[in-house]
């Protein structure tokens, strides 16, 4: 049974035990940057105070502040610079595309891609990094900045429950754009049908790996465009474009098959081109099996 948030988004509970003790750790960073970010504070005449948190089993005695201690009767440590958290942002495409209705009993690939993109931001959450949020449609619709805490991830499911956005067709224009807002050094997981032409999207790749970010591309396509399951006269309505084309599916399933796929791979190529990880998703997939296999496979190769 899904588990139901405060904010009304769903969230597997299986999902979230498999994920459960995965670190999400950058492929790219330079060794040593994040070392023992959660259990100790570096101190010295090169380090900078940036805020106080609560103190956690693990947190180093000497790193309490005992003038916030008497203020307060409770246990507060100080966080330098050197002990900033990693940080993380979902870009989640919002566009029509994602809204296109699915098969009876699955979610739309907008529902699957808020519940992934929720499941990360868990993830995130436990390891006390922090999670932003970035939803793309028409334009860039909202930016929630990264930051810690259950109070954040909260927001960030209440947003997830019902992300704003319309239109498309320039996603990776967007994406693109949206360099300019991540910053470096950290996490980027893109969320999006990639069904536009992947070339905008390639660029906002490449800047985003020489800005040190390491990138996760997540397609999330609908079973019936993966499978084309049709077999009567049907009517295909373009989603963003409201263009029709009226046709017999049987005459229409092998070249827009062999299209799809050739489509799907030049994103695969763009994404092993810019050092970029990648999964494809539908809607038909056991997600639970899917992601965790991924999240394992990955945090293996960065032992390797």
């Amino acid at each position: 049974m899904p588990l139901q948030t405060a904010n009304s988004i769903n969230l597997d509970p299986a999902l979230l035990q498999r994920l459960k003790g995965i670190e999400l750790k950058s492929r790219f960073l330079v060794r040593g940057l994040y070392h023992n970010r959660h259990r100790t504070s570096d101190f010295g005449a090169s380090t900078e105070f940036v805020e106080h948190r609560e103190y956690r089993r693990g947190d180093e005695f000497r790193s309490i502040d005992w003038r916030v201690f008497a203020r307060t009767d409770r246990f507060y440590v100080k966080v330098h610079e050197m002990e900033s958290n990693m940080r993380v942002n979902l870009l989640l495409d919002t566009s029509d595309s994602m809204r296109v209705p699915p098969p009876a009993g699955l979610p739309s690939k907008l529902e699957l891609a808020c519940t992934v993109a929720g499941s990360i931001a868990m993830m995130v959450e436990t390891q006390q990094d922090g999670v932003g949020l970035m939803c793309l449609g028409t334009g860039i619709e909202e930016h929630i900045p990264p930051r810690q805490g259950k109070n954040h991830l909260a927001l960030l499911y209440q947003h997830l429950s019902n992300p704003p956005g319309s239109g498309g067709g320039s996603f990776g224009d967007l994406a693109l754009e949206s360099t300019k807002r991540l910053g470096s050094r950290g996490m980027v997981f893109i969320l999006t049908d990639a069904l536009d032409e992947p070339e905008q999207l390639f660029s906002a790749l490449k800047i985003m790996r020489v800005r040190q970010q390491d990138v996760t591309v997540l397609q999330i396509l609908d079973r019936n465009e993966v499978e084309f399951p049709f077999d009567q006269m049907t009517e295909f309505r373009h989603p963003e474009s409201s263009r029709k084309v009226v046709g017999d599916p049987a005459a229409l399933r092998v070249k827009y098959l062999e299209r799809l796929h050739l489509h799907i791979d030049k994103v695969e190529e763009y994404c092993q081109k810019a050092q970029a990880d990648y999964l494809l998703i539908n809607n038909g997939d056991d997600l639970n099996k899917l992601l965790s296999l991924h999240f394992i496979r990955r945090l293996a190769r960065g032992k390797g």
